[in-house]
């Protein structure tokens, strides 16, 4: 079974609510941190030669970054942030900004905005395996910009222009930042876990929320009816409360679970 990249999007412009899912997801970061920080499980040779060659050239980075500044100057708006690149691209010729068609159109075409300002939280998500550094955070990090509704409180993934992909030849405006769309690497490991994060999200805070694993939304219709029910019966704070519980539970059994198989393949490659 192949790798996947999930990817998501959407949007929150009122900031009680992102303030209230970056409260409950700043304690799956410290969760996923804790684990970090007490250190790598032992690995076979294989896994520790693939996590050095992937990470070289990576800048370090915090494993937590909790965000709120704003950005001066001129940054580039992947159009991709939305599940709809062309309207988001109509939307922005009619406000007048200037939209980078791309040379290669497998690239997404880029907006150029000249302010904006940014908060939220990006955190690297823990993998005993660590196959995939650099593709193994998960930001909800929202771009605020009131003066464009279209672009206002979407989420981003935020990366400097050298992470913007370019065409043979092709030369892109220098800017202060790179904004592109949220994504994590997974290959068998929390992939499932992944969609009920999500769709914990989509249930209780962004209604608009849409991701993609190996299909659209998937999984969303089996959790719905699951937090439906425990708000039925529970109330929402509670039902919300709850199931984020439930959610890091999960994390946990899956880390434990994985901690275990690593440390199990070491031990077979030492005989």
């Amino acid at each position: 079974m192949p790798s996947v990249i999930v990817a998501w999007k959407g949007s929150c412009r009122d900031p009680k609510i992102r303030n209230r899912l970056l409260g409950h997801l700043h304690r799956l970061a410290m969760q996923s941190d804790g684990y970090l920080r007490s250190g790598q499980p032992e690995r076979p040779g294989f896994l520790n030669l693939v996590s050095e060659q992937r990470g070289v050239g990576l800048r370090p980075r915090a494993n937590i970054e909790t965000i709120d500044r704003p950005i001066p100057g001129s940054i580039l708006v992947s159009s991709y942030i939305s599940p709809s690149p062309e309207a988001l691209i109509e939307s922005a010729r009619e406000a007048g900004l200037t939209v980078i068609d791309r040379q290669d159109r497998t690239y997404a075409p880029l907006i150029a905005i000249d302010e904006g300002r940014l908060a939220g939280l990006d955190f690297k998500l823990f993998d005993p395996r660590g196959i995939y550094p650099g593709e193994d955070r998960m930001s909800f990090v929202f771009l605020e910009c009131p003066k464009l509704p279209f672009l206002d409180g979407r989420l981003v993934e935020i990366a400097s222009m050298e992470d913007c992909p370019t065409g043979e030849g092709e030369t892109l405006p220098s800017a202060r930042a790179y904004l592109a769309s949220p994504s994590i690497h997974l290959r068998y490991f929390l992939e499932d876990w992944t969609d009920c994060l999500i769709s914990w999200v989509m249930f209780f805070f962004i209604g608009d929320f849409w991701w993609h694993r190996s299909e659209e939304m998937q999984g969303y219709g089996d959790y719905r009816g699951v937090f439906q029910e425990l708000q039925s019966a529970r109330g929402g704070a509670e039902a919300e409360e709850a199931s984020f519980d439930a959610v890091l539970g999960t994390f946990s059994q899956h880390v434990e679970h994985w901690i275990d198989e690593v440390e199990g393949w070491a031990k077979s490659e030492q005989g």
